[in-house]
């Protein structure tokens, strides 16, 4: 399946193709990810999986993976190399049940909005889906080496567990996991398309490659400094709990009021709380997401602007179609018309 000037050699994948495989081609020719025990039958999946894979320069790759699970089917996969790995989950939930790392067993629960990074030098274990229903990931690979050079002028600012794997030898194993930021989960939504999509070069898959890495090293960095500051642990896990309630009632959000009574914290700390954790208000974090889903929306290509207002919680077109200028430099139905094009060509 590997065509349109890829070339392959050993286990290596690279080239400007961005042609999509299935998981046992997958298997032989990634260069980050070995692919076991897996069973393409048409039962237990809604569509073939599908695997893209890029080198986008030497110690740099990008990948994504899509599928629509009908049951609860199970893969396994190890990972035997040196790359540090962004990982960023755009949609559904899979379980990854890690047996064997040099941390031991882990358990990761990856949901929609949810990502984070980490260095394991060797890993296997066990994915499967939270529900039925579509998944799509993305991860952005980088050696020590070429991530040690981009952040070198920054090492004193750089989270410590990711301080001590790109200047330690013997290579220091970690994992980080979080919920992300809109303006991550935006960004990584884009470089996902445009690893489908067949018009986007490879200047700006690097770019944006290059974006998802500094965001994710910055929040790590600014969550380092806002770490109390008048709020306790409790308090700040009270505003954690508000964030994703604010998620799940997008589209018609509860007042501060109702959130202040719901969640037992005050007006002010809520305030106070979401500009540490996050950098901004809870309104502007609210269009921040609103903003991130309507572009998810429109680039799935399955509604019309009008629908993706209206899931949005929008009840004037016009107010959605400024807003999304404002934030995208571009009308919303320019924009589906630009996303259904590539589809077709991808």
């Amino acid at each position: 399946m590997f065509s349109g000037g890829m070339q392959v050699a050993g286990n290596s994948v690279s080239g400007v193709s961005k042609v999509c495989c299935g998981i046992n081609e997958a298997s032989k020719l990634s260069a980050v990810r070995k692919f076991d025990g897996y069973d393409d039958s048409i039962s237990a999946l809604g569509c073939e999986p599908c695997w893209r894979e890029l080198e986008l320069r030497p110690g740099l790759r990008v990948s994504s993976f899509e599928t629509e699970f009908l049951g609860d089917k199970a893969f396994s996969y190890q990972k035997k190399n040196r790359y540090i790995d962004f990982g960023f989950f755009l949609e559904g939930g899979m379980v990854n049940e890690l047996s064997d790392t040099p941390l031991g067993p882990l358990h990761v629960e990856n949901v929609a909005g949810s990502g984070g990074f980490g260095f394991l030098d060797e890993i296997s274990g066990v994915v499967k889906p939270v529900s039925p229903g579509r998944v799509r990931s993305l991860h952005i690979h980088s050696s020590p080496e070429l991530l040690h050079e981009l952040l070198d002028s920054d090492m004193d600012y750089v989270n410590d567990d990711l301080k001590l794997a790109l200047e330690n030898n013997t290579g220091h194993n970690f994992l980080l996991h979080d919920v992300l930021e809109p303006v991550v989960q935006a960004a990584a939504s884009e470089l996902f398309y445009g690893l489908a999509g067949g018009r986007c070069g490879r200047v700006y898959l690097e770019g944006k490659a290059l974006e998802l890495i500094g965001l994710q090293v910055m929040k790590c960095e600014e969550s380092a400094g806002r770490q109390g500051y008048g709020l306790s642990s409790d308090e700040m896990d009270k505003i954690r709990d508000i964030r994703e309630h604010l998620e799940e009632k997008f589209d018609c959000p509860p007042s501060m009021t109702e959130l202040s009574r719901t969640h037992m914290i005050s007006i002010g700390k809520i305030r106070t709380g979401f500009n540490l954790l996050y950098g901004m208000s809870v309104f502007a974090f609210l269009k921040e997401y609103r903003m991130s889903k309507a572009k998810l929306l429109l680039q799935g290509g399955d509604m019309n602007v009008s629908e993706a207002a209206w899931a949005l919680g929008y009840t004037n077109l016009s107010h959605f179609s400024a807003a999304f200028k404002k934030k995208y430099g571009v009308l919303p139905k320019k924009f589906l018309t630009s996303a259904r094009n590539k589809r077709i060509l991808s």
